[in-house]
């Protein structure tokens, strides 16, 4: 995962407080944080903005600025150097991915501030225009959400922290600009109202970031070392989506590069932020992280109204959510001493707030900030229970009972399926538990059953039903294999799925083991004879009656019963041969190992104890 440099010294500044960096690497581990080390990092100087560059770990200089890319052979000019704390990202809080996020947490969890942090806004003249071609297939980036920060004016520290915040959302909620990507400018170098439609690559060239010459969207793709890294996201793009004010000066065109024109630069206090994004999620929380981290450096938030099909919306909208968790389930879920005092209490301690909603204070209502995108479920609210009650004041205690694992019984007879068949020169494969209609019945001569175990929303139009035998898992790994030497020897031990109205989800899960011998003498002798070692080595003798099924020949398949276990054999029909692409003679044997309600769950051994 990336890593980011914080500032120690101005964390510190920024607490009510000073705290010696033990504690708050302590601390920042507690609440979630890998803290990798601290270390004293030089910063240079760019020649080209003015902008601060920190040093990495075992370079001795710097010579490219990560903000404006400029490039030069000497190295730049050393500037000062800090004890930066180096944390790894955690993807799943991106509220943490930068100073002023880790100040709130930190608050919270040191015992400065508790509760939810209040959020305020007031209403900008800023309007958006969204023109209905970004909701196009050939220009399609459709959403779009914005914010005006006002903020004492930028500094160093501000304008680099400005800069890995932005770079840290595009890697931890855009997918690397994918789902989203940001766009931060001089509000004072733009002209209301503003406009995001789409140009064609060659129309209306701009100066992007850290160049001197105007170029087009195609050749930003091509030369400009931003567009070459982001130019697969535009791939099947015949237009490119930019925002322009209303003197038609170029903003950006995202998600690959701002103008040079717009840029925020020192000095600079009153910002125009954009996010736009194919997933609404992704640019809703975007925006909502990066103007919450910038209240706590000083900012004021301050709306956008966004006109798009005649719609109006105002963003961003940093409305508390809300969730509701009952106290015996918190104490079952984490095994904690709860009660309602303490509850509370560690919700307050990670900056949440919290009311019981009766009388008995068993049930509470909590509501978190809007930029707390990992909160989806109760459990995600039980998780910050258990840190702001702190892990380290839970006292670890011996469990009150005294058990021995053991493999459960299907366990116990797949593996020894699984030793037999290999020791008789059967390889194993594992396929996907889905499959679809013409692969599960209709390449073996089956019809379609007007009742099965369905997918009901597949996400690929390969994966629609839930397997009820293993065969065609086998026999497409022969397919994927033709092209080896014969024979082809292969097995799989998994479960299928079998409709039953009598148990409680209406379908139940069967162990069963498949394998398949591929060759020119493949046959019901051959499959009969190993199928026979595998039963005998097993302890049981099968009773065998002919059948006929419609996958297999003719008079060469056979059903049979041994113990607990039943099965079918036989030499496959050259018509299902064919239709998985084969050529060769395959003889297949499916046995039933046992259903997963039918097997015991093993009775843990008890010890004795001596007085």
């Amino acid at each position: 995962m990336p890593i980011v440099n914080i500032d120690a010294s101005w964390l510190n500044e920024l607490l009510e407080k000073p705290y010696p960096p033990q504690q708050l690497i302590d601390a920042l581990d507690q609440i979630g944080c890998d803290v990798e080390e601290v270390v004293e990092l030089p910063r240079y100087r760019c020649p080209q903005c003015q902008a601060l560059v920190e040093g990495s770990l075992g370079a001795d200089t710097v010579k490219q600025c990560s903000l404006c890319g400029f490039t030069q052979m000497q190295p730049f000019e050393i500037v000062d150097t800090i004890t930066a704390i180096r944390l790894d990202l955690l993807a799943a809080r991106p509220d943490l991915f930068d100073i002023g996020g880790l100040v709130r947490a930190l608050q919270g969890y040191l015992g400065e501030k508790k509760g939810l942090p209040s959020f305020t806004s007031t209403r900008s003249d800023i309007i958006v225009n969204v023109d209905p071609s970004v909701c196009q297939p050939n220009s399609y980036r459709p959403f779009l959400r914005c914010a005006v920060i006002e903020l004492p004016s930028v500094d160093d520290r501000m304008l680099v922290a400005l800069m890995k915040l932005q770079e840290n959302l595009h890697w931890g909620v855009g997918r690397d600009r994918k789902l989203a990507s940001i766009g931060i400018y001089d509000l004072d170098t733009i002209k209301g109202p503003i406009t995001y439609k789409t140009l064609h690559p060659d129309d209306e060239p701009f100066v992007p970031l850290g160049v001197s010459e105007p170029m087009s969207g195609r050749k930003i793709l091509s030369e400009h070392s931003k567009g070459i890294a982001y130019a697969h996201l535009l791939a099947n793009h015949d237009r490119y989506p930019v925002l322009v004010d209303a003197d038609g000066h170029v903003l950006s065109m995202p998600p690959i590069i701002n103008s040079e024109r717009t840029k925020i630069k020192i000095g600079s206090h009153r910002l125009f932020v954009d996010v736009t994004g194919i997933s609404i999620a992704a640019v809703e929380n975007t925006l909502h992280t990066l103007v919450s981290s910038l209240v706590e450096l000083g900012a004021t938030i301050r709306t956008v109204r966004i006109v798009q099909d005649e719609k109006e919306l105002e963003t961003p909208d940093l409305t508390p959510k809300q969730a509701i968790v009952d106290l015996s389930q918190a104490k079952q879920w984490l095994g904690l001493p709860l009660d309602a005092h303490t509850l509370m209490e560690s919700l307050f301690r990670m900056r949440l707030d919290v009311e019981p909603i009766d009388e008995s204070k068993t049930r509470f209502r909590v509501r978190y900030p809007a930029f707390r995108s990992d909160i989806r479920h109760t459990v995600d609210v039980f998780e910050d229970v258990a840190i702001g009650f702190g892990f380290q004041n839970i006292q670890a205690k011996l469990v009150p009972t005294m058990t021995v694992g053991s493999s459960r019984t299907e366990e116990q007879t797949s593996d020894l399926a699984r030793t037999i068949l290999l020791g008789l020169g059967y390889s194993e494969i594992m396929s996907l538990p889905m499959t679809t209609e013409s692969d599960h019945y209709e390449r073996f001569r089956m019809p379609v059953p007007n009742r099965y175990p369905r997918v009901g929303n597949p996400k690929l139009k390969a994966l629609t039903v839930v397997r009820q035998h293993l065969m065609s898992g086998v026999m497409q790994a022969l397919h994927d294999n033709r092209r080896r030497p014969m024979p082809q020897r292969l097995f799989e031990i998994d479960n299928v799925a079998l409709l039953d109205d009598e148990a409680p989800t209406g379908c139940r899960e069967e162990r069963r083991v498949c394998f398949v011998e591929m060759g020119k003498d493949a046959g019901y002798a051959t499959a009969r004879s190993i199928l026979d070692a595998m039963l005998r080595e097993m302890g049981v003798e099968a009773a065998y009656s002919a059948t006929q099924q419609p996958w297999f020949t003719a008079g060469r398949a056979a059903r049979f019963q041994a113990g607990s276990f039943e099965g079918i054999l036989g030499e496959l029909h050259p018509e299902v041969i064919l239709a998985f692409g084969l050529d060769h003679p395959v003889a297949l044997v499916e046995v039933t190992l046992g259903s997963l309600r039918s097997w015991p769950i093993p009775h843990p051994r008890t010890t004795e104890r001596s007085s």
